[in-house]
């Protein structure tokens, strides 16, 4: 599994962009990840598997207007 760390613009919330992105993931039927909200650093984890590049490539489409950073474990 693959873990993406994403710092958010201070703008953001991380609880409700943490369930606007689950909303996201069921919408297009994806259904192997998890996504964990760190309010207290305005921070989200979203791990996903290693080789599931659609997957991937959503959570990134849809972070990009709402991350500072990113970063790849």
């Amino acid at each position: 599994m693959k873990n993406h760390h994403y710092v958010l613009k201070s703008s953001v919330d991380a609880e409700e962009l943490a369930e606007d992105l689950r909303l996201q993931l069921e919408i297009n039927r994806f259904s192997n990840y998890s996504i964990t909200p760190i309010p207290s650093k305005n921070k989200l984890i979203v791990q996903v598997p290693d080789a599931d590049g659609p997957l991937e490539e959503t959570v990134d489409i849809f972070m990009a207007d709402y991350r500072k950073t990113e970063a790849l474990e």
